[in-house]
C-alpha cells in the first residue's frame, strides 16, 4: 500500500513537489491538499487529483495522510511542522527550514517527541552536477577544498495573486534566507560546518521591501577554508554559478548548468556535460529518499540537522548585517 501524502501550501513549488512525488515515487501517493488561498487549492486539486481540505486541522485529521509536504511561506514552517508532528505525520519541509535556529530546534524536538521523521528540502546538493562534484571532492581527486565562490542572481521579486510574503523580511527572512540558503547548504556539503560569517549588502530602491537588493556572505569554515556567496533579486538575467579552488585543482560550473569541469589545471581537465550524468533530478532524489526512509529506514539523503545548519548561518548573516561586524555561527 502506498504512503499517503498531504500537501500544505499549494503554490508553484508545492504543486511541483507533489507532481514529482506522484509521478516518480512509486511507493507514495498524494491524498489531500490545503492552502488558505482558494485559487491555489483549486489548482492543486485539479492538477493532482487530490481532495481539498478546508483547514490545516482537517488535512492533519485525515487517516489517509501519513506524511506531509510543507511548501508554505517560510514563516509558517515551524508551526505547521509542530502541528503535523503532534498529529503523528512525517514531515518533508521545503527550504529554508525556518527563520531561526531556535525554530528549527522546536521542529526537531516536536518530531523526535512524536517519533516521526523530518527532512528538509535543501536540494541543490542533489542536482546531478552537484552530486558528481561532491563525489570528486570526497574522493580527494582535487585535494583539500580551500575556497568556494557561488552566485545566485534572481530576476526580481514580484507580487503574486496569493500575496507578497516573499517581499517582507518577517515572512521570508530576507535575501540570504530566501535566495542563498541552497548555496550555504551546498558549501556545507563540500567544506563542512561554518565557524563565522561576514556580510555586505545594499538597497537600491528598485523594489519596495525591507531587505537588501544585493548581498554577499563570507563564510569561514571550521576546516580553515573560506567561501563567498553573492546573491541579488534585481538582476536583468537569472544565473547561478560556482567555482571551487582546492589544494590540487579546481572545479566550476556555469549558468545554465550545461557542464561541470574539474582537474589539476587546464591541461588535465575533465569536462562532463549535464546530459551525461545519470540519476534522478533533485526533487525526485529527495522525495524518493524521504519515502524510503519512512518505509524501509534507509539512510536519508538530507537531514533536519543539515537544514538547521544552513538556517544558523543565514541567521548569523542577518546579525552581521545588523551589527556591521563578523558573527560566530550560533552566537547569541
Amino acid at each position: 500500500m502506498a504512503l499517503g501524502f498531504g500537501l500544505i501550501g499549494c503554490g508553484g513549488m508545492g504543486r511541483e513537489l507533489a507532481q514529482v512525488l506522484r509521478d516518480h515515487v512509486a511507493e507514495a501517493e498524494m491524498a489531500a491538499a490545503f492552502d488558505p488561498y482558494g485559487p491555489n487549492l483549486e489548482k492543486a486539486s485539479q492538477e493532482l487529483g487530490v481532495s481539498p481540505a478546508a483547514s490545516l486541522e482537517e488535512l492533519l485529521d485525515r487517516g489517509d495522510v501519513e506524511a506531509v509536504i510543507i511548501a508554505s511561506p517560510n514563516h509558517l514552517h515551524c508551526e505547521q511542522t509542530v502541528a503535523a508532528a503532534e498529529a503523528g505525520k512525517r514531515v518533508f519541509c521545503e527550504k529554508p527550514m525556518a527563520l531561526s535556529a531556535a525554530e528549527c530546534d522546536r521542529m526537531m524536538e516536536a518530531c523526535e517527541r512524536a517519533g516521526v521523521k523530518l527532512m528538509v528540502g535543501q536540494c541543490l546538493r542533489l542536482v546531478p552536477m552537484a552530486r558528481r562534484l561532491r563525489e570528486v571532492v570526497a574522493a580527494g581527486e582535487l585535494g583539500e577544498p580551500r575556497f568556494g565562490l557561488a552566485t545566485f542572481f534572481h530576476r526580481r521579486f514580484r507580487p503574486r495573486p496569493s500575496g507578497s510574503w516573499h517581499m517582507e523580511r518577517r515572512y521570508c527572512g530576507g535575501l540570504i534566507f530566501h535566495c542563498a540558503i541552497h548555496e550555504i547548504d551546498l558549501f556545507h556539503a563540500l567544506f563542512g560546518p561554518t565557524r563565522r560569517v561576514q556580510y555586505a549588502g545594499a538597497r537600491y530602491g528598485e523594489q519596495v521591501r525591507d531587505f537588501d537588493d544585493v548581498g554577499t556572505l563570507v563564510m569561514e569554515f571550521e576546516s580553515g577554508a573560506t567561501g563567498v556567496i553573492s546573491t541579488s533579486s534585481i538582476s536583468a538575467v537569472e544565473c547561478r554559478d560556482l567555482r571551487l579552488i582546492c589544494s590540487g585543482g579546481f572545479a566550476r560550473w556555469d549558468t545554465p548548468w550545461t557542464y561541470l569541469e574539474y582537474g589539476s589545471d587546464l591541461e588535465h581537465l575533465t569536462k562532463v556535460e549535464a546530459k551525461e550524468l545519470a540519476g534522478p533530478d533533485m526533487y525526485e532524489a529527495e522525495l524518493r529518499s524521504f519515502a524510503r526512509w519512512i518505509l524501509h529506514d534507509e539512510t536519508p539523503v538530507l537531514t533536519a540537522a543539515e537544514g538547521r545548519a544552513a538556517v544558523a548561518v543565514a541567521e548569523a548573516a542577518q546579525k552581521a548585517e545588523q551589527t556591521g561586524r563578523p558573527i560566530a555561527v550560533g552566537a547569541d
